[in-house]
C-alpha cells in the first residue's frame, strides 16, 4: 500500500468509482456538470461582480464627433514623431510585448484561424498584426481611416523578405463609415485594441456583418472598465484628439445582435492574471486547492480586459473549424480475437460517441468538403506493429452529423486481408485533410485478425 493512509482509501476508491461512471455514462457526467454548476454559483457568490445587461444604444454625442475623430487618427500618425517604433511593434514595447502576443494568440485560437483563410484587421495601425497573419498564410486586408498608418503597414511588409506577396495583401483606407469591399469577402475580422476608438459603432458593426461570410466571426481585443477615464487615456485624448472611449462590453453585445449578428461571447481569460502554483500541488490545485485566489485574480482580470467574439451564424465548432475533438471508439462485434478463411468477408460493428465540443461533419462544409469526418482503418503487421502494412486501408461514412454528447453505431464489412498472417486493425474517425483523430486525443479501438 506504500504510504497510502487507511483513511485515504475509501476516498481513492470513491474518486476512482465516480471516474469510471462518468467516462462510461456521459448522460451521467452532464448531470453531475450541472449540478456542481449550482454548487459553484453559491460558493463563488462572494467573487461575483454587478454588470449591466446591456443597451443597443450609442452615445450620440459621439457619433455626431465621428469626422473630427477620424480626422485626428491620421494626425496622429502623420505628425509621429518616431515612426520606426511603430514599424516595429509589437517588438519595441517589452512591457506589453507578452500581452500583445498573448491577445493576438487568443484571438486566433478563439476564431480558430486556418492559413487560407480570408481575414480583414479592422484598425489596423501600423498593420504588425495583418504581417503575423500574412506569415501564418492568411489573405489579409488591413483596414485603417489614416492612410499614413496603411503606408507605414505597408513598409513593414516590405521590409521583411519572408513577407508572402502571393496572398495579395492589402491595405485599404475607409472614410470611417463604408469599407469600400464587396459583401461577404471576409472569414473572419481582427480587431486588436481598435474598436475603443470608434465613435459610431453600429454603423461600423453593420459595415462588418455585410463583409463576412456565412459562418464569419469578428474577434476583438479591448481594453474593459476604467480605460476612458484612465490618466493616460485623458491625457491622450487631450493631446491628439483621437477617441478613448470606455467600451462597455454588454453595450457591444447588444449592438451586435441588434444589427444582426447571432450571438456576442466573452472568451473568460485574462492576460492580466498572473497564477504560479507549486509544481508538486497541481494535482491538489486540480482539485480545489488554492482555487479562491486563483479565482479572484482571474475576476479581475476580466472587468479590464475583454476578448469579445461576434457570431454572423451559429456558435457550435464543427469539424471544418474544430475546437475539441474526443471521442471514444468501441468493437461491439467481434468481442475477442478473429480468424479468417481465404476470401471471407469481416464484418465488425463500431460504437462512437462524440465526447468533445465539435460537430462531426458527415459530408464537409463548402465546395472543399472542409470538415469531411469518416471512419478510417489502419492495417498493421500484429507481429510487428509499429510499421503499418496499409495506414489508410479503409474508409467508411458516418451516415450522418454527429453533435457532442451523441452515439453512432456503425456496420463496417472490410475489404479482404492480404496474404495470410497476423494483423493488427485500430479504427478511428479521421477529419479528412487535416487530422486523425488519435493525434488529438483519441484512443483508437484495436482488433487483432489471422488470415489463413
Amino acid at each position: 500500500m506504500g504510504d497510502l493512509g487507511l483513511t485515504e482509501l475509501p476516498s481513492r476508491v470513491l474518486q476512482s468509482g465516480i471516474r469510471w461512471a462518468v467516462l462510461r455514462f456521459p448522460r451521467l457526467r452532464l448531470r453531475m456538470v450541472g449540478v456542481l454548476d449550482s454548487l459553484y454559483r453559491v460558493v463563488l457568490f462572494p467573487f461575483r461582480r454587478p454588470r449591466s445587461r446591456g443597451v443597443a444604444e450609442e452615445q450620440q454625442e459621439l457619433v455626431g464627433r465621428t469626422a473630427p475623430y477620424n480626422e485626428a487618427a491620421e494626425r496622429y500618425y502623420a505628425e509621429y514623431p518616431d515612426p520606426s517604433f511603430l514599424l516595429n511593434k509589437p517588438f519595441g514595447e517589452p512591457r506589453a510585448f507578452a500581452k500583445h502576443l498573448i491577445d493576438l494568440g487568443t484571438l486566433v485560437a478563439a476564431t480558430r484561424l486556418r492559413p487560407g483563410d480570408t481575414v480583414m484587421e479592422f484598425g489596423a495601425g501600423s498593420c504588425w498584426v495583418s504581417h503575423f497573419l500574412n506569415r501564418f498564410g492568411c489573405r489579409t486586408i488591413a483596414v485603417d481611416v489614416s492612410p499614413t498608418a496603411l503606408a507605414l503597414g505597408k513598409r513593414l511588409f516590405e521590409s521583411d523578405p519572408r513577407t508572402d506577396w502571393s496572398l495579395a495583401p492589402q491595405f485599404l483606407p475607409y472614410d470611417g463609415h463604408t469599407i469600400p469591399l464587396d459583401d461577404a469577402v471576409c472569414d473572419r475580422i481582427i480587431i486588436n485594441d481598435a474598436f475603443h476608438h470608434i465613435p459610431n459603432q453600429r454603423e461600423i458593426l453593420g459595415e462588418m456583418l455585410r463583409l463576412l461570410g456565412p459562418d464569419g466571426m469578428v474577434a476583438m481585443s479591448e481594453p474593459g472598465a476604467g480605460h476612458g477615464d484612465s490618466q493616460s487615456s485623458l491625457a491622450e485624448t487631450a493631446a491628439t484628439g483621437v477617441l478613448e472611449n470606455e467600451l462597455v462590453v454588454e453595450d457591444v453585445a447588444a449592438l451586435a445582435e441588434a444589427v444582426g449578428f447571432h450571438a456576442a461571447h466573452i472568451v473568460p481569460t485574462s492576460p492580466l492574471a498572473r497564477h504560479e502554483i507549486p509544481a508538486r500541488d497541481l494535482g491538489r490545485f486540480t482539485g480545489g486547492k488554492g482555487f479562491a485566489s486563483y479565482w479572484h485574480a482571474l475576476s479581475a482580470g476580466l472587468t479590464v480586459h475583454h476578448y469579445i467574439l461576434l457570431y454572423k451564424g451559429g456558435t457550435q465548432p464543427t469539424t471544418a473549424r474544430p475546437s475539441q475533438v474526443v471521442s471514444t471508439v468501441e468493437i461491439i462485434r467481434p468481442t475477442e480475437r478473429v480468424t479468417l478463411r481465404m476470401n471471407e468477408t469481416l464484418r465488425v460493428t463500431l460504437k462512437l460517441t462524440n465526447r468533445g465540443d465539435t460537430r462531426w461533419l458527415e459530408t464537409g462544409a463548402g465546395d472543399r468538403r472542409r470538415g469531411w469526418t469518416r471512419v478510417g482503418v489502419h492495417l498493421y503487421n500484429a507481429d510487428a506493429p509499429t510499421h503499418p502494412v496499409n495506414f489508410d486501408w479503409f474508409r467508411a461514412p458516418l451516415g450522418t452529423d454527429v453533435d457532442p454528447g451523441e452515439t453512432l453505431t456503425l456496420d463496417l464489412a472490410l475489404p479482404a486481408l492480404p496474404p495470410a498472417g497476423n494483423y493488427l486493425l485500430t479504427f478511428e474517425p479521421v477529419i479528412e485533410g487535416m487530422a486523425w483523430f488519435s493525434e488529438l486525443g483519441t484512443t483508437p479501438a484495436r482488433l487483432t485478425v489471422t488470415a489463413m
